[in-house]
């Protein structure tokens, strides 16, 4: 595979150097890579209205604002310039720290992004910091694109450290550690007659570690440490051509445990405690116009760790629709799924997701009957409704691997993440709002029958901004309520305010969970022993050039 990447990484820089870019390129925010072919020119994304860049405010969702504003006389030309630099910088207190760095090309044929983010929190709902009451995260990641005659071939790696203080909480570790080296490659060719070919891979080497405290004794176990090794390579042949697209793909997914023969658990279901090796072999179908999409896929799954089955099988139904809604420029969209979704969860991406907690065993698959429903109807020019709603119910045995905090007893201060079969009902719904220069929303979300360790069974959310003509400064606050059991009763209310400076540098204050802040209280993590961050009042300064 390395080989193979470089050879295509070659090919693709000779592809880049024979193709002449066009003038006009497509500026869009460092986070998305666009390819500069017969792009429409819309710097609104990198260089906001006037020139100056707008101070972030909480994404409302769905509302398309009409433009108040002719563009700016002023904004830099794309021959100019097309290598971009943004960030934020700020501190708060409770202690905290943020930083953010993004260098990038977004336009062209060769696009790329670097970002740095970096994040800490210290002696939070005022407990002291030497008694583990912090959180510190950084991540480093690089993307790297090019846009050639007859294939896309994209490239990216990112390094990510996590720190999470335990609180008192164990007696034999004062913090635990966690490092995750990733990377993935990929390209996707067109080859005469309407064939496709799509191959890639991605993998991550994952440490993670506690810190042994003074007259603790190691166990050796993976409670103490993990180490995991996983590669994912797949390859895809197809046809596309008048709306019709059918691709045959296979895939292959390898985890390993680079630690010692004992440290994992053999679990039921899996062959081995020490290297799983799963295969998957897809057929997908669909056909598309300008307003319908449907499709199917289905999947024969093999495996060591599939469960009690020699053969799994899995498939999905889609329907997408979008249609003109009475307003001019706005769309009423419409996505259904349903079937057998079947997949391996990886340690690193559970340890990662549930904090204070530690996978025993390389997890077994996951399969699950769904279905879902996301539906968005504008009204008028100034409203729109969003909907949702998914039913999952676990099929084959085949459980959802989540840290039962609620239920599950602790050792050494840790929590176990383990497989549970569950049926979820949930749903969503949000209202909208965009009455220039006033935005409002609220949204709801609720699992009516099992429960996500990490939710609530309802959550509600009102936001309200305002921004003034001339866009140089902004307001907002908000408030999120949740209920059920165990549920944290006290509302979460926050408020957020910015200031232009310059063309390029703004300031903004955020104070976060206002109550907790002044009344000094925590929040539970997850209804677990642990607490999170909880209010905190935070000045930002946003620079863009």
């Amino acid at each position: 595979m390395i080989i193979l990447c470089a050879a295509n990484f070659l090919f693709a820089q000779s592809v880049e150097e024979e193709i002449e870019l066009p003038d006009v390129t497509t500026v869009v925010n460092g986070k998305t890579f666009t390819a500069g072919k017969d792009s429409v020119p819309d710097y609104t994304k990198i260089l906001p209205e006037n020139s100056s860049p707008e101070v972030s405010l909480p994404k409302m969702d769905g509302v398309k604002t009409s433009p108040k504003r002719t563009e700016s006389r002023e904004r830099i030309s794309q021959k100019e310039k097309d290598i971009y630099a943004q960030g934020e910088l700020g501190a708060g207190y409770p202690f905290y720290f943020k930083g953010d760095f993004s260098v990038y090309r977004a336009s062209g044929d060769s696009p790329f992004e670097i970002d740095f983010t970096h994040e800490s929190a210290e002696g939070f709902a005022r407990k002291k910091s030497n008694e583990g009451y912090f959180v510190r995260n950084t991540a480093v990641t690089g993307k790297k694109s090019f846009f050639g005659d007859y294939g896309n071939h994209a490239f990216g790696a990112e390094y990510k450290m996590s720190d999470d203080g335990l609180q008192l909480e164990s007696d034999t570790y004062s913090d635990m550690v966690r490092h995750t080296i990733s990377g993935n490659a990929s390209s996707d060719w067109r080859i005469p007659n309407g064939f496709l070919i799509s191959y890639g891979a991605d993998g991550a080497w994952f440490n993670r570690y506690g810190q042994i405290m003074k007259d603790s004794v190691s166990s050796g176990d993976f409670y103490d440490t993990t180490k995991i090794l996983d590669v994912n390579p797949y390859f895809g042949f197809g046809w596309q051509g008048h709306g019709f697209k059918t691709i045959l793909k296979g895939l292959y997914g390898f985890q390993a445990n680079l630690e010692d023969t004992s440290n994992l658990q053999k679990i039921e279901g899996s062959s081995s405690a020490e290297a799983s090796h799963r295969g998957q072999f897809k057929l997908a179908f669909s056909w598309e116009n300008e307003s319908v999409t449907v499709g199917a896929d289905g999947s024969l799954i093999v495996g060591t760790a599939i469960g009690k089955k020699e053969v799994i099988p899995a498939f999905t139904g889609i329907f997408d629709l979008k249609t003109k809604a009475f307003s001019e420029g706005r769309y009423f969209t419409l996505s259904v799924r349903g079937g057998i979704d079947s997949y391996q969860e990886k340690i690193r991406n559970l340890e990662n997701k549930y904090r204070f907690s530690v996978v025993p065993a390389i997890p077994v698959e996951t399969t699950d009957w769904f279905s879902k429903v996301d539906a968005s109807l504008p009204i008028l020019s100034a409203f729109e409704l969003k909907g949702g709603f998914e039913f999952r119910k676990s099929v084959f045995e085949n459980g959802v691997w989540q840290s039962e905090f609620k239920k599950s007893e602790r050792y050494k201060g840790l929590y176990i993440i383990s497989p549970k079969e569950r049926t979820e009902i949930n749903s969503a719904l949000g209202f909208y709002a965009d009455f220039a220069p006033v935005k409002a929303s609220v949204e709801w979300k609720s699992y009516w029958k099992d429960i996500p360790s990490l939710e609530d069974e309802q959550k509600i959310k009102f936001s309200l901004e305002y921004q003034s003509a001339d866009a140089k400064w902004n307001a907002g606050t908000s408030t999120a309520v949740s209920l059920g059991e165990d549920a944290d009763l006290c509302p979460d209310i926050s408020a957020w305010a910015g200031l232009r400076l310059a063309s390029n540098l703004s300031l903004a204050l955020e104070v976060n969970d206002v109550i907790k802040l002044f009344h000094g209280t925590s929040r539970d993590y997850a209804h677990s022993e642990y607490i999170t961050t909880s209010g905190n009042a935070v000045l930002l300064a946003k620079f863009q050039f």
